[in-house]
């Protein structure tokens, strides 16, 4: 049976004290410079003393209760306590023998905390205390465009961040110039322009939970302020996620409709899909399949908007306005579909959706890499590099390095 002091008798006590193996450890006390502590007594049944004369005592090990650790650290080795007594319950794989488990449960109830936190913070405008923009569905902005032929500009939290100069999605850096214009579009008013932002104030309820606090969470703090300064509370906009209609919902339905809508708009349509050069949107998966023909100018995977002038050119040199035009191309796409629906061109910002199709179409759970494309929210996407499609190959009309 081990001996064992524990130092600190703090918020984490608590835990340290429940994940200890009684089998193999007998706790003779916890240690505390504060007199209060000291005073109170004891903490289930332990009592609560000084640690002065700590180094004299007999006892096999030490345990650092403390997430701040370091001070209590450097006050063991004045005391020459030797280090093989020492374990800290913060660091991973400290002499975890001793305990059922690790800090995995105190990690698990900090997050708890915080999630019902974030969620608190959003209640007023979930349940309407609170006036939030005019956010139509997605699939109304679609039967819209359909009948009028009108550009789709979308604007999500990489939009917001991009405005703000803020780092946000890693394949675009924050630049003045963007900002401004991203700005721009949101303020434009030309009715054959749909401006999209994300729902992400009401109607959280068809998000899957997780999804759902993962807005809360990004929207707390002053991102919400932050929108809500820029947006018009009297104008309608659209639901930014109309290109991610499947993977945060829990009602896969949402995305039969909205796919089945988008084909609608490109259905017998020359289509021209503006893209990063690993995103092979409509590849070997038939999202595309129904339109009359695909041309495609490739762009820079990352920070595309350094390359702006010299994409927006090449459409306009090569690109029909007949085309319907399909761009995936981050926070850049925003602006150069706004753009192109300036002179005369029909422009949609469809951003993930060829994702989206893919996890639809597999009936995946989570976002799951895809073999051949790029997946921008998933980090170290193999086998994206080599990659060879005749079909593919010969839709390309200009690349852009």
């Amino acid at each position: 049976m081990f001996q064992v002091y524990i130092w600190g008798a703090g918020y984490y006590v608590h835990q340290v004290i429940n994940e200890i193996d009684y089998t193999k450890v007998n706790i003779l006390g916890i240690l505390d410079h504060d007199k209060g502590k000291q005073e109170a007594g004891l903490i289930y049944s332990i009592p609560v003393i000084s640690p002065f004369g700590i180094e004299k005592k007999e006892f096999d090990y030490l345990i650092i209760s403390a997430k701040n650790y370091k001070s209590i650290e450097d006050e063991c080795r004045k005391l020459e306590i030797v280090p093989e007594k020492i374990i800290v319950y913060w660091k991973e794989n400290h002499n975890s023998k001793i305990f059922v488990n690790r800090a995995q449960k105190v990690e698990e109830l900090i997050k708890e905390k915080k999630r019902f936190q974030y969620r608190l913070d959003s209640a007023p405008y979930e349940w309407g205390l609170i006036k939030t923009p005019q956010i139509r569905k997605g699939a109304e902005v679609l039967d819209k465009i359909k009948k009028d032929h009108s550009s789709l500009c979308r604007f999500g939290d990489g939009e917001f961040e991009m405005i703000r100069e803020k780092s946000r999605p890693w394949f675009q850096e924050p630049d003045m110039l963007l900002s401004k214009r991203l700005k721009e579009v949101l303020l434009s008013k030309e009715n054959y322009i749909n401006i999209a932002i994300a729902q992400n104030f009401v109607g959280f309820e068809v998000y899957k939970e997780k999804d759902a606090d993962a807005i809360r969470e990004y929207m707390f703090g002053d991102t919400r302020d932050f929108i809500l300064k820029l947006v018009d509370m009297d104008r309608v906009y659209y639901d930014t996620y109309v290109t991610r209609p499947y993977i945060i919902y829990k009602d896969k339905k949402n995305a039969d409709e909205i796919f089945s809508l988008f084909k609608e708009l490109w259905k017998d349509r020359e289509v021209v899909i503006i893209e990063g050069k690993y995103s092979r949107i409509g590849i070997d998966n038939g999202l595309m399949d129904n339109t009359c023909s695909i041309s495609r100018i490739l762009c820079p995977s990352q920070n595309a908007w350094k390359r702006y002038e010299i994409i927006l050119d090449t459409i306009l040199k090569k690109v029909s306005k007949n085309s319907l035009i399909c761009i995936s191309l981050g926070p850049c796409a925003t602006v150069l579909a706004y753009d192109l629906a300036k002179v005369g061109y029909q422009a949609l910002d469809i951003g993930q959706l060829d994702n989206e199709y893919e996890w639809y179409i597999h009936k995946a759970k989570e976002r799951i890499e895809i073999p051949g494309k790029m997946v921008a929210e998933i980090s170290g996407n193999r086998n994206i590099e080599n990659y060879s499609n005749e079909t593919y190959n010969s839709q390309i009309i200009a690349v852009i390095e």
